[in-house]
């Protein structure tokens, strides 16, 4: 530990929820602490599970050197929980609906002519559709959620408002978020090192941007348009809550390119990161069960291959799973890629000479991800440019 080499992984915001009911069969989800150890040959590996989160008698600690049904019970509750926590939380909040929220308000204030919205405008295309559609068959009430997820029906709404008061504009932002978790020295983690080059590229093209149209910081100030944007989003999409960090107001071009960044690494590498992989890591049903449909085991030496195949969705639920994933993972057959704008109009010569410059060090950042991949064994592709779609259009 004084190595920094003991992590954490807490499912504290699943704790204490009331699990959905699928086919009049009540389902089961758990709220688990995960301690993950770094070894000297640099992987990360589980070495303690409990899957409650107040310490007691019927809530043991599960270890590796535990029978092999009891561990693996123990990691396989863990890795449903991470189903729905990553569904409701990193996938259908801090994307899909943090997008929802930059579009609307960009479409209620800022003009057409504005830099703002032309900057913008490919990173909002298909977004409040797929909102649409996904509020309406997948996460209402007689949504698909409802028939394969545990956390379907009131547990998602829970989930969502606790999600929502723990979100953070620190947590949105990939070199803070890194920092603040701790993450910086994880060995093989290619989400932080591809999301930080991709975010350094994205706020240089930003800065260039927002610093040719803006002068100084009393321009920013003046704009009316751009305080109305901002002003929306606080309220509407963080509900007021100063504690969120997020700005309330702009009052100079720095905070005014970071939160700009922030709306299109969202927007672009992040749901790529959090959506594009779920087929490849979930297809295969007990890396990811949708739901558990036994409760987890209060004592050690109860669990084995019998009550672990009972405890697993049955085929239904998994068929109705890996359907909802395979088709999330796919990408729109007129997809955009991030650094083209082939709808806005840019008159001024400075504004098209960053845009080149920006789709250039775009495709330099692909060929270095696609020339590591080369040499791993499970290539990591989900934040390389030539792969990530502008918008949350999926």
């Amino acid at each position: 530990m004084k190595k920094g080499n003991i992590f954490l992984c807490d499912y504290k915001l699943l704790d204490g929820l009331k699990a959905n009911v699928i086919s009049r069969k009540q389902q089961y989800m758990a709220a688990p602490l995960v301690l993950l150890h770094k070894t000297p040959d640099d992987k990360l590996k589980p070495v303690a599970i409990q899957l409650k989160q107040t310490p007691a008698g019927d809530n043991p600690i599960f270890l590796p050197t535990d029978s092999e049904y009891d561990w693996l019970m123990a990691k396989v509750f863990v890795r449903s929980a991470d189903f729905n926590l990553h569904q409701i939380n990193f996938h259908l909040l801090r994307t899909h609906l943090l997008a929802e929220v930059f579009t609307v308000s960009l479409m209620r204030n800022v003009s057409r002519t504005h830099l703002l919205h032309k900057l913008l405008l490919p990173h909002t295309r298909y977004t409040l559709h797929i909102n649409f559609l996904a509020r309406k068959t997948l996460i209402s009430e007689k949504g698909a959620f409802s028939q394969f997820v545990s956390s379907g029906g009131e547990a998602l709404k829970t989930i969502l408002k606790r999600s929502l008061s723990s979100l953070t504009y620190s947590s949105l932002c990939i070199p803070e978020d890194i920092t603040e978790r701790g993450l910086e020295a994880v060995p093989n983690f290619y989400y932080r090192d591809d999301g930080l080059k991709l975010w350094d590229i994205i706020q240089r093209f930003v800065q260039g941007m927002l610093s040719f149209h803006y002068e100084s910081d009393a321009e920013v100030w003046k704009d009316g348009q751009l305080q109305d944007w901002i002003s929306e989003i606080f309220k509407y999409g963080f509900l007021s809550q100063s504690s969120t960090g997020i700005p309330q107001s702009f009052t100079t071009v720095e905070e005014l390119v970071k939160f700009v960044t922030m709306v299109i690494f969202t927007c672009s590498g992040q749901h790529s990161a959090v959506n594009t992989g779920q087929y490849d890591y979930g297809g295969w049903m007990p890396n990811s069960p949708s739901t558990m449909q036994l409760p987890p085991p209060t004592r050690k030496g109860t669990t084995s291959e019998e009550t672990l195949l009972q405890t697993l969705p049955n085929k239904g639920e998994t068929a109705n799973a890996m359907a909802t994933l395979w088709l999330l993972s796919n990408s729109v057959s007129d997809t955009v890629h991030l650094g083209h704008y082939p709808d806005a109009k840019f008159d001024e010569t400075i504004s098209c000479e960053l845009i080149r410059a920006y789709q250039g060090e775009l495709q330099t950042l692909s060929a270095h991800i696609r020339l590591r991949n080369l040499s791993l064994e499970v290539p990591y592709t989900y934040m390389d440019p030539a792969e990530l779609e502008n918008s949350v259009a999926i």
